[in-house]
């Protein structure tokens, strides 16, 4: 299957082709099923392209199945998709079509396991069975004669315990008081430390500000970021991510629905900007902390740029 950033050769477009053409017969025609819905709703070209800000050569190659014309893989989903939600048809299942995933596997007998095979081969032995059924009891009464035992020795050795401190040793006891009595004024004495001073100051927690958002585009600011920053990625649907510093793109990556990914950003990076295939398919988290950033039911692209403030 193509990818971003795929050299389009012309074997590969054939090969591609041929994908799309056997999905096709497996079981509906796409580019026929969203024309035909396109004109049931009476909705033309031109419009279409308003709507779905699609560009009409694209439009024209997905109905005429063309779709080696699109630039790759993933627009030719996204745009799949878009247009069948403005013609109200299910484009997770158009995608099942092109992927092949909509034909009915075949059915296979169950096989019997190897101890089933054993039990109906080799009856229990009798005796075998009644052991097993008695062993519980039999650990359970060993147990209990532990506990018996244990309690047994320990009031044994109570009886026979004699005085810990003998009678000739009132004076010791008196002295004992005396110097004990003595620290106390001493430790009285001395200034105790107080209970603020003692206390190490919390660091600021990590906190995240929205500085401007739109449909396409938001720029947020991180506070009190702590080294290093990790960004995690978890896919709600069929979603592709990447991540920016300084205008290169340092990680990409195709997530599949409940699938999460974590990529770490250098230390000295003071921005970066994380871009979102389809908004609403993708939830973010900045070092395990949710970064909200207001996908909303958004399926374009959409990149936010991040300015980081690391804790001091």
């Amino acid at each position: 299957m193509l990818k971003i950033g795929d050299n389009f050769s012309s074997k590969k477009l054939f090969h591609y082709y041929e994908i799309g053409v056997e999905n096709q017969v497996a079981s509906i025609n796409i580019g026929e099923t969203l024309r035909k819905a396109r004109i049931d709703k009476k909705i033309s070209l031109d419009e279409l392209q308003q709507r779905t800000k699609i560009q009409k050569r694209y439009l024209l190659a997905i109905e005429e199945n063309d779709f080696q014309e699109l630039p790759s893989d993933y627009y030719l989903r996204t745009f799949i998709r878009q247009y069948a939600d403005e013609v109200k048809l299910d484009g997770n299942h158009l995608i099942d079509v092109l992927d092949g995933k909509d034909r009915p596997l075949p059915n296979y007998p169950e096989l019997e396991t190897v101890d089933e095979l054993r039990k109906n081969k080799h009856a229990e032995n009798p005796t075998r069975a009644r052991f097993r059924a008695t062993l519980p009891m039999i650990i359970l009464g060993l147990v209990a004669l532990a506990i018996i035992s244990v309690v047994g020795y320990m009031t044994w050795l109570d009886h026979q315990e004699t005085a810990i401190i003998p009678e000739n040793s009132s004076v010791q006891v008196e002295r004992s008081d005396v110097s004990s009595s003595a620290a106390e004024k001493v430790s009285t004495s001395q200034p105790k430390p107080t209970t603020e001073s003692s206390k190490k100051p919390e660091k600021p927690k990590m906190a995240f500000a929205m500085e401007n958002n739109t449909t396409n585009a938001a720029t947020m600011k991180i506070e009190h970021a702590e080294k290093p920053l990790k960004i995690t990625f978890t896919g709600k649907e069929r979603v592709w991510v990447g991540v920016q510093i300084n205008g290169a793109l340092t990680y990409q990556y195709t997530l599949q629905p409940g699938e999460s990914q974590t990529t770490e950003l250098p230390a000295d990076a003071a921005q970066a900007i994380i871009t979102v295939g389809m908004a609403k398919y993708a939830e973010v988290k900045v070092n395990d902390q949710a970064l909200d950033f207001q996908p909303g039911d958004s399926l374009l692209q959409k990149n936010v740029t991040l300015n980081i403030a690391y804790a001091s």
